[in-house]
Parts: C-alpha cells; structure tokens; sequence
C-alpha cells in the first residue's frame, strides 16, 4: 500500500520548483531504459516495446512565458501563453533565465493594455543588456510549496506536473514497471486490443494519466474504487467502455493550487492494483 512520506512532500516539491531536474534526472533514467522507453528533443517519450501494458501519463506541460518585447525605460513584455487567469498573475514574483544561465527575479506589473509587464529594477535597455536579459529569453513564476494541516499539498504547478509526481512515485515502487509514457494527447492505436479506457481528469477539465485496460480488469476496478471510495464514472461508446475518476484540485488555474495528499495515494495505489 502506498503511502505519503517524507521523502514524497520532498520529491514533489522538487518537481515542482526545477526545470533542471525534469532535464537531467528523467532523461537520465530514460537512458538507463533505452530498450523500452526513447526521448525526443521536443521532450515527447516515446515506447519501443508495444507489449508493456499501455498507461499514458502527462508528465510536463508548458508554463512559462518568453520577453517579447523590452522598452527604452527597461521593462519588458511577455508573450501570451501561460495557462492561467491573468487577473490572479499581477504582482506575483517571478524568475528570468538568461542565455548564461542565471536566474534573475522579477514582478509582474499592471498595465493599461491586457499585456503583461516585468519590472526587474532596471532604468533603461542598457542597463537589462547588461544582466544578460535578451528577447526570447524564459520567465517563470516563482514556486511557492506549503503543506497545510500536514494533509494538503500547495504550490504553483500541481496541475501543471502531478503526472510526473506520479509516475516517479510508482518508478521508484521495487515491482515490475509495466508502463509507457507520452507527454501529448494518446493515440486510439491500443483501442484494437485494449477496449476499457480509465481516464484521470482535474476539476472535470485536464486530463493527466490514460490507462487502457483488458476487461477482465474492469471488475477489479470498479471493487477497487466502492472500498476505497474513489467516484468513478462509467460511459459506454459502442463496444468500448470508459471510465472517469475525477481530482479535485482547490484554486485551478491559479497561481497557487492545492490538492490533498489522500487524492494521489488513491490514484498511485489504483495503478498499482491494475499494473
């Protein structure tokens, strides 16, 4: 039975905070597994073995914005792009990676435009130049992790990598790993043989992990879910079957959400009963 540690409020909050450590410690044990798992240089996984049994998980989606523009006065303007409400982004510190690779803080600033605007405390362009900062380069919101009530989990990015979370968490379970990984939507390709199709949705909306499953599985699923009082959802399209196990998260789309740690225990401790 798997449990929340420690050791996990640490992972995940690693996740969370570092970009460095999706870019190096991931890739690096997809190589140790080249024979069944390959990465593209877009980030996609790709699966070289098609008789694992197939578990799609979202593992990193896109959350950060690029300088579009900088002015003579030395603020700088975004490019759209980050999947949240702009109404919650004014005043929030943010982070700027320039091409040597430094971090450089920032806020974000109202404008009379619905353009987003950083004020990093420069006076003109030179003096921007000088920090290293050009066009194009990323800005990212600064990450915030609390635990609340020692059962709530809270940051920035959960919506954006609680796949991830939860496919390092059953990485690092010691059984058998029979699993595959995608970052983009899933083909219908396994549907031939695979007709029961378990989604995990957020808030009704974002979809993180796709299991497609064998029917003998499905009775054991659906037992699984009454004992543990998971809501499952049943639909049926013609000879597929689907299923819907909705997660609650507090604050979507915000730059802070919050999500119980009680949630992901029964989401890790379902695909470890069905693997």
């Amino acid at each position: 039975m798997y449990k929340f540690t420690p050791n996990s409020e640490y992972l995940f909050f690693k996740i969370l905070n570092y970009d460095s450590f999706l870019n190096n410690i991931f890739r690096d044990y997809i190589k140790q597994y080249s024979d069944y798992l390959s990465i593209k240089n877009n980030g996609n996984i790709l699966v070289k073995n098609i008789k694992l049994k197939p578990i799609y998980i979202t593992y990193i989606r896109k959350n950060y914005c690029n300088i579009k523009y900088i002015s003579p006065s030395g603020f700088m303007f975004l490019n759209k792009g980050l999947d949240i409400n702009r109404k919650y982004l004014l005043y929030k510190k943010i982070f700027i990676s320039n091409n040597k690779g430094n971090i450089i803080p920032g806020v974000l600033i109202p404008t009379k435009t619905n353009h987003l605007k950083i004020d990093i405390g420069t006076k003109d362009l030179k003096e921007v130049y000088s920090l290293g900062i050009n066009l194009g380069d990323k800005v990212v919101l600064q990450e915030d992790f609390s635990i609340f009530n020692k059962k709530y989990l809270l940051s920035n990015e959960i919506t954006k990598k609680l796949g991830l979370f939860i496919l390092w968490e059953l990485l690092s379970l010691k059984q058998k790993r029979n699993f595959l990984i995608i970052k983009e939507k899933n083909t219908k390709l396994y549907f031939i043989n695979y007709l029961v199709n378990l989604s995990f949705l957020i808030n009704k909306k974002l979809k993180i992990i796709d299991l497609f499953l064998k029917k003998p599985l499905c009775r054991e699923l659906i037992d699984f879910c009454k004992r543990t009082h998971i809501n499952i959802k049943t639909f049926k399209k013609r000879k597929k079957i689907d299923y819907i196990i909705n997660i609650n998260i507090k604050y979507f789309k915000t730059p802070i959400e919050m999500i119980l740690k009680s949630e992901i225990e029964k989401i890790i401790n379902l695909i470890i009963r069905l693997m």
